[in-house]
């Protein structure tokens, strides 16, 4: 299929809003258009092709095949030129434009909100759009600038620069009951625990130099939330394993000791994952220096 040099990118958009959503509604909703729009654009687009690209009655739609080819190329076709024009748009000028931006929901909720507010202090032609999810998402689809994710990353074929990186650690409330009998990580399972359920761990695994210990257990409670864990374990319900941006600050703060200092836990990574190198913009680059600033402080 040949796609001619004054191609309408709205027009390839829009086609591309209906085959994701399947529908011509949620095509519209997806851009925050009329449908009536969608609708002309697409009719638009097969017309200056010459082809049919959606089959469609009053019930129905089916996308024919010269639409699945042109839906194969549309999405990175479509991204190349977001980055063409945002690097065209900011070149010599001071970082300005929309983010969006994809985050962990224990990092939105730990640090996103200080980090958005020092950017936009700094910035003020930069508008931040976040969605926090634990699910990975799909950045070129999705249509985000970038997407912050603890690693280890599935797609090895990702572009990805490392933000952070640590091990978790084992705590528990200060005076916690039979803390003081806790001599080697086999002691752990005696106490009552406060667990995180996958992707975190099945169990937990300690490590000293060369050795490593499996401790299997049964948890007291369970939470699908790390700040729920620390909760617990701050007021006291049992011992618990956090990673270091979380349990570093309630340490310092003498609501939670560290126990068994000479091990460690696994090591866990926050990355955040781009779509090409080039799709660093100005904006990108300033949120991400923000960011990382803020980690490292902490």
């Amino acid at each position: 299929m040949i796609l001619h040099n004054d191609l309408d990118l709205s027009a390839v958009r829009a086609f591309q809003s209906v085959v994701l959503e399947g529908s011509f509604a949620g095509g519209a909703r997806r851009l925050g258009v009329p449908q009536s729009t969608v609708s002309k654009r697409v009719r638009d687009l097969e017309a200056r092709l010459g082809l049919r690209l959606i089959e469609r009655t009053t019930r129905k739609m089916r996308v024919t095949t010269e639409g699945e080819a042109l839906a194969s190329h549309a999405t990175r076709l479509l991204a190349e030129a977001d980055t063409l024009l945002r690097a065209m748009t900011e070149t010599g000028t001071a970082p300005r434009g929309h983010l969006r931006i994809a985050a962990p929901n224990l990092l939105g909720q730990l640090l996103i909100g200080g980090v958005a507010a020092l950017c936009r202090a700094r910035f003020p032609e930069i508008t931040l759009e976040f969605v926090f999810t634990d699910a990975p998402p799909d950045l070129i689809q999705d249509r985000f600038d970038a997407v912050i994710r603890f690693g280890p990353l599935e797609d090895s074929s990702q572009i990805a620069r490392k933000l952070l990186s640590g091990a978790v650690r084992l705590v528990a409330a200060p005076g916690l009951n039979g803390t003081d009998r806790i001599a080697h990580p086999r002691d752990v399972a005696n106490l009552p625990i406060i667990h995180v359920p996958p992707p975190w761990s099945h169990a937990w695994m300690f490590q000293r130099e060369s050795e490593e210990v499996t401790v299997r257990f049964e948890p007291a409670i369970s939470f699908p939330s790390m700040l729920a864990a620390r909760d617990a374990a701050i007021a006291g319900a049992g011992l618990t394993m956090l990673p270091g941006i979380l349990a570093a600050p309630e340490i310092k703060a003498g609501r939670l000791v560290r126990l068994l200092p000479e091990w460690t836990g696994p090591e866990k990574a926050m990355y955040v994952v781009y779509g090409a190198p080039d799709s660093i913009t100005p904006r990108l680059r300033a949120f991400l220096d923000i960011l990382s600033a803020n980690l490292r402080g902490r």
